[in-house]
C-alpha cells in the first residue's frame, strides 16, 4: 500500500468519533446528566437551550478557546449562575469527567483513522474545551496522529478562517491535498472555500466516510 506524505486527512472529533446521534448516549445527553445531577429540578429541554447560550462567557469568549484553567473557572461561574448550581468548580469538573466516561463513541471510526495513517498523514481538528482533552486522548490515542489542532490550545474555533490558516501553515500541504471530515456543514464550507476537499458526514455513516477517503487518496494525485 503506497504512502503519500503530501496528503493529509483531517478528522473532527465530536460527531465523528464521539456521538452526537439522538438515539445514542451522546454528548448532549451527558450534559443533561451533569447539570441534573447537581440541580435535579431543572427541565431537560432547558438544560440544552441554556447550554448553547453558555458556550461563551460574560466577556464573549468561547469556552472552546480558553487555554488556562482559570479561564475555564470563569466560564463555570456563568454556568453556575445560569443553572443555579450549588457546587464549586472542582466538584463540577469531577462530575463532568465521571459522566463523560459513559458517552458513546465509534471505535470503528477510531480504527479507520489509525488505518488511514498507513496511506497518508492524519490530523485532528476539533473545537473542544480544556476539560475534554483527557477524554479525547483516551478515545483516540493522540500519539498516533501526525498533527493535533485543538481550539482551546490555538485560541481559535471553527469555522473562523484563522484556524484553517494555522492548519495550512503547520502541515505545509497544498489545500487540494487536504481532506477534512466534519459533521457540521458550516465547518466544511469554510474549509471548502480555501480549496480543501471536504466530507460532511457523521461518524455513524462510516461507509460513506471510507468511500470519501478512498476517493481522495486514489483519485486526487
Amino acid at each position: 500500500m503506497e504512502y503519500n506524505e503530501n496528503k493529509i486527512v483531517i478528522f473532527d472529533w465530536g460527531g465523528i468519533v464521539e456521538s452526537h446521534k439522538k438515539e445514542e448516549n451522546n454528548y448532549f445527553k451527558i450534559i443533561v446528566n451533569i447539570i441534573k445531577s447537581i440541580n435535579p429540578d431543572i427541565n431537560e429541554n432547558e438544560v440544552i437551550s441554556l447550554w448553547k447560550k453558555c458556550t461563551y462567557d460574560k466577556d464573549g469568549k468561547s469556552i472552546s478557546t480558553c487555554k488556562e484553567i482559570k479561564d475555564v473557572e470563569k466560564w463555570f461561574s456563568r454556568i453556575k449562575e445560569v443553572y443555579k448550581l450549588k457546587c464549586n468548580f472542582t466538584t463540577f469538573r469531577n462530575i463532568y469527567r465521571k459522566e463523560f466516561e459513559n458517552v458513546d463513541y465509534y471505535k470503528d471510526m477510531v480504527k479507520l483513522e489509525h488505518e488511514t495513517k498507513r496511506r497518508c498523514k492524519i490530523g485532528i481538528l476539533s473545537n473542544l474545551t480544556l476539560l475534554d482533552k483527557e477524554r479525547l486522548d483516551k478515545q483516540l490515542d493522540l500519539n498516533k496522529f501526525d498533527y493535533i489542532w485543538l481550539s482551546f490550545e490555538l485560541g481559535e474555533i471553527k469555522p473562523n478562517s484563522k484556524i484553517y490558516e494555522i492548519v495550512e501553515k503547520d502541515c505545509n500541504i497544498t489545500p487540494r491535498n487536504i481532506l477534512f471530515i466534519d459533521d457540521r456543514k458550516e465547518n466544511v464550507i469554510a474549509a471548502q472555500k480555501r480549496g480543501w476537499n471536504i466530507c460532511n458526514y457523521s461518524g455513524y455513516e462510516i461507509d460513506k466516510i471510507k468511500d470519501k477517503i478512498e476517493e481522495f487518496i486514489v483519485n486526487n494525485k
